[in-house]
């Protein structure tokens, strides 16, 4: 009798037991290429992923036949001109994978692919080059390598960017978009992360200069800032073709390009299921609502998303309403003839 009291409560305790997984503190580092540091930001660090006075959750993920579940106790994002020698620092050392990926602004070579991974197809942009509505450029467009020269600084006036003179004078007032920190900014349209001489850096690329009439500015840009200015700028046309939504998110324009998230292809090397397990944790904050919340409310165009309808775009035409054939007048009922009256009775016959 005792025996059978005693098998019972251990089969008890061993599911409890064995279920019981341990919440552990863990760390993630990204990296960031400067053309896109404006969409993501702090967005993939320690206080987006658990902000403060919320409810700490944490992430859980199973990997080899085990739970885990994870806090991102210390999330850090650094960034740099380009995702390539963070990439091929990446490969170097896959032997041995750390606890980091990269947002990465272009497609993967053939070579990269062997050995990376695009974890995250997040979003869509493009380059941009914009001028006030108005100004002769939005008409007459420019070439590709005139595009390349405006923004590296090297052609400073309309005149040698073939374009006709606008009424502001022959000048180019080039903006670069960009916090200007060290003459750093975003590297466009083949064009360094040094600031030209001459040139001004603004946040948004000298959008609202030209939106306000200064016809002298050229601005470089990316398509997620431009296209809520269509009303009162232009994006020019760059070797024939000006950007769109339809031709951003296909990323058939030139100019376009995506945005995703990368890691090793092998992550079960090394150091085990450790480094897969914590990445799929990090993958969804990063894909799940809040990580989406975050990378929307910096503006980033979402490829999940239905893009909100820009000022100035023109809307879906809707289909012309088929008409509906027209009831046909009926005739009206003939009246009833009325009812003859009845004969009076006759009194009896004597």
């Amino acid at each position: 009798m005792h025996r059978l009291v005693v098998i019972p409560a251990l089969l008890l305790l061993a599911p409890a037991s064995a279920s019981a997984q341990k919440v552990e503190y863990v760390h993630y580092n990204t990296t960031i290429p400067a053309r896109v540091d404006h969409l993501i930001g702090f967005a993939t660090t320690t206080v987006a992923i658990h902000p403060p006075r919320q409810p700490l959750v944490p992430f859980r993920v199973r990997v080899g036949g085990r739970t885990h579940r994870y806090f991102f106790g210390n999330a850090s994002a650094g960034g740099g001109p380009s995702a390539d020698i963070y990439l091929r620092n990446m490969i170097r050392g896959r032997r041995f994978p750390s606890l980091q990926g990269i947002f990465v602004d272009r497609p993967l070579t053939a070579a990269e692919r062997r050995h990376l991974q695009v974890r995250a197809d997040l979003a869509r942009d493009a380059d941009v080059l914009v001028a006030g509505r108005g100004h002769p450029a939005c008409a007459s467009g420019v070439s590709r390598a005139v595009a390349r020269g405006i923004a590296a600084g090297r052609i400073r006036s309309w005149s040698a960017a073939g374009v006709p003179t606008p009424t502001s004078g022959d000048a180019i007032a080039l903006r670069r978009a960009g916090h200007g920190y060290e003459r750093v900014v975003e590297p466009r349209f083949g064009a360094g992360f040094r600031l030209p001489a001459g040139a001004r850096a603004a946040p948004d690329g000298g959008l609202r200069e030209a939106a306000n009439g200064n016809l002298a500015v050229a601005g470089v840009t990316s398509w997620s800032r431009a296209r809520a200015f269509q009303v009162t700028t232009c994006a020019i046309p760059v070797g024939g073709a000006a950007p769109g939504d339809a031709s951003v998110r296909a990323l058939s324009h030139p100019d376009a390009y995506p945005i995703s998230f990368v890691t090793l292809r092998r992550l079960d090397t090394g150091r085990g299921l450790h480094v897969l397990a914590i990445t799929r944790a990090f993958l969804q904050f990063l894909t799940g609502p809040r990580g989406s919340a975050a990378f929307r409310q910096r503006g980033m165009l979402l490829v999940q998303d239905t893009w909100p309808a820009a000022p100035g775009s023109r809307p879906k035409r809707e289909p012309s309403p088929v008409p509906q054939p027209q009831p046909q007048p009926q005739p009206l009922p003939e009246p009833l003839p009325e009812p003859l009256p009845e004969p009076e009775p006759q009194p009896p016959g004597r």
